[in-house]
């Protein structure tokens, strides 16, 4: 079986409805690829703008994580499950476009998707901080060939904010960003000054790496570059 799916931009609120049918993770490698983002993360915008009222199923970003349910671009409450869902049926959701309502399914079945189009997206991915910003500064798009990738450097206050609501969705709970210690300084990977004033001075010496942090919201805490954590990327 095979469904469609769905990119929203961001910054316009829009919906972009994608009329070819994948799997879940299909859907969600073509919207980081084509440089749409993720998977949609619904809200209170009318989906029915993208899709009309066709009755069919279409991918949303709503996956099942042990007992719970969440978007992989970021919290949301909004969960409109149909009746008697979720179900034990599958592992990730889709939403019917005329009803508005949610079903879980097989992630391996193939259906028309929406993305949604950001310019930061979190991986879901565990890896040191060297091997993810080779997967960061690895990332292409197909429809931009000037499109680059790079590990996420971050200011405090709102820009930090907006980006502490995608480590909930973290798996593991703090998530690498573009912040370097190197030759007695930190250091944003993209060159960008640090306006973090809490940084150690003189970290220890395995912990040169910066992650967000649940636990620490309000700032980039020092963490040993092995370690394996989730991580930002950023399209520029």
């Amino acid at each position: 079986m095979k469904l469609f799916f769905i990119c929203q931009s961001i910054d316009a609120t829009v919906y972009k409805f994608i009329p070819d049918a994948m799997t879940w993770n299909q859907a969600q490698a073509y919207c980081i690829n084509q440089g749409k983002g993720q998977l949609v993360k619904l809200g209170t915008n009318n989906v029915n703008e993208a899709v009309k009222e066709q009755n069919f199923p279409i991918w949303t970003g709503l996956q099942r994580n042990g007992n719970s349910w969440s978007y992989i671009s970021g919290y949301s409450p909004y969960t409109p499950w149909a009746y008697g869902e979720p179900s034990a049926n599958g592992n990730c959701a889709s939403i019917n476009a005329v009803t508005m309502d949610l079903a879980s399914q097989d992630c391996g079945i193939s259906l028309p998707f929406i993305c949604i189009t950001e310019n930061v997206f979190l991986v879901k991915e565990n890896k040191s901080w060297e091997e993810a910003l080779q997967y960061c500064r690895g990332l292409t798009s197909s429809t931009n060939s000037s499109l680059r990738f790079d590990l996420l450097s971050v200011e405090p206050g709102e820009e930090q904010d907006y980006v502490m609501n995608k480590v909930l969705e973290a798996s593991s709970k703090e998530a690498w960003t573009g912040l370097h210690f190197l030759a007695g300084e930190w250091l944003w990977v993209n060159g960008a000054r640090v306006l973090y004033s809490d940084l150690p001075v003189c970290p220890l010496p395995t912990q040169h790496c910066g992650v967000l942090s649940i636990n620490y919201p309000g700032t980039v805490v020092a963490k040993d570059c092995v370690e394996r954590k989730n991580f930002f990327c950023y399209s520029y």
